[in-house]
């Protein structure tokens, strides 16, 4: 993505000094900071991304209309991608950037997904204005883009305009977790290190090379015979300094912590909390950003249609869970016997010649609040004790009679 701030062009550089623009990362290519796919060769990014991008995508969209719900649920233009590959696109390009754009195409009935290399973005802050040009290929011409046809989906911005990835928190955690996974990786390549000790002083440079490459070829068909003029020390890596790097869980816990999930969800251990837990922490704390994200933008660019993504396949609820709830429905006069039954998958053909299965029921220990005045309680208790409500001559009266 490019973004041009007055007219000056402010797509991030390797190494700025500036943590907005480095923040705005280009899927086209890579840089000194993270860009584009390289960024994925982490395992823990790539856990973090591919978990949260496919959760997004595999939850339906539902709108009051049921033809943009068709849409929204397969929207690609081309038919090239499906609906699950189309979002999963659109959020992956989300977390990896910040950004993450469409268009929308056929009058609102097709959506085509742009990468982000091929829109830039104009913001003048003096009249307050963003433009849209999009470019599909080098070759062909720029074309600007009405605001009303591009979905700009965007997380965590600092001005509306421009979003900023999670990536930009992990920076520094990530350089230092590429640099032990590097450390190790010249350790085990390189073979022995050490040094030679001839107790001859005379030796040339060439001799020296010569001692160097016989030894090397000495150590490595396992037996070697030397006299004691020659000494060998080994150089070894800090025990301390490998350990660390081999036990170091931080990155991969700021990983997850940046991208709001449980640290569950990328392969690490948690001894104080549960599979299930996780899970809600999940839906609760961190997907909830990413779908509003996707769910706001598109009711602003699709007003009327009240769109919205169904979340229920995250969490699959027991079936004594779901029964008990829907129990609570029934009791409560929101659903028929005969629906629950039905969600439940328990249903019967006959079940709608059933009476008593499609009745709403309701239970009569409550009452509507304006409906409790002291008269209708006087009445409520009069048909249960009519004798607490009689006046006090009555009482007395009665008394008398059973008297006599």
């Amino acid at each position: 993505m490019g973004l041009l701030i007055n007219g000056v062009d402010t797509s991030p550089k390797p190494d700025s000094s500036d943590a907005f623009l480095d923040a705005l990362i280009s899927m086209s290519g890579d840089s000194d900071f993270y860009a584009g796919k390289s960024v994925l060769r982490n395992p823990d990014v790539y856990s973090a991304v591919s978990t949260i991008s496919n959760t997004i995508a595999s939850c339906p969209f539902i709108s009051s209309t049921p033809l943009i719900s068709k849409m929204l649920n397969n929207p690609d233009v081309d038919n090239i991608r499906s609906g699950f590959n189309f979002w999963s696109s659109v959020m992956t390009n989300l977390l990896i950037n910040g950004n993450s754009f469409c268009l929308i195409e056929n009058n609102g009935h097709s959506l085509r997904f742009v990468e982000n290399n091929q829109m830039t973005v104009s913001y003048d802050t003096s009249t307050g204005q963003v433009h849209y040009r999009y470019q599909a290929e080098p070759s062909t011409s720029a074309q600007n883009v009405p605001i009303s046809q591009v979905l700009h989906f965007k997380i965590l911005s600092m001005d509306g305009i421009a979003g900023i990835s999670p990536l930009y928190a992990l920076r520094d955690s990530l350089d230092l977790q590429s640099i032990g996974t590097q450390t190790l990786k010249n350790v085990f390549q390189s073979g022995i290190h050490g040094m030679l000790n001839v107790s001859k002083t005379d030796l040339s440079d060439s001799s020296k090379e010569n001692l160097r490459r016989q030894f090397q070829k000495i150590a490595s068909s396992g037996i070697g015979v030397s006299d004691d003029s020659i000494k060998f020390e080994q150089i070894s890596v800090d025990e301390g300094l490998l350990k660390a790097i081999q036990t170091n869980n931080l990155a991969s816990e700021k990983v997850a912590s940046v991208f709001g999930i449980p640290s569950e969800m990328i392969g690490l251990e948690n001894s104080h909390s549960s599979v299930s837990q996780s899970l809600k922490t999940m839906f609760l704390q961190g997907l909830t950003p990413y779908f509003e994200a996707i769910q706001s933008e598109l009711n602003n660019k699709l007003q009327g249609y009240n769109i919205e993504q169904d979340k229920s396949n995250i969490l699959p609820a027991s079936f004594a869970d779901r029964a008990k709830t829907l129990v609570s429905l029934i009791q409560n006069g929101i659903m028929m016997p005969a629906e629950a039954r039905q969600a439940l998958n328990i249903d019967k053909p006959d079940d709608s010649k059933n009476e008593a299965l499609n009745r709403y029921y309701a239970s009569l220990n409550y009452s509507q609040l304006d409906n409790l005045s002291e008269n209708d309680y006087n009445k409520a208790n009069a048909s249960k004790y009519p004798n607490d409500n009689q006046p006090t001559d009555n009482k007395e009266q009665e008394r008398n009679n059973d008297s006599k």
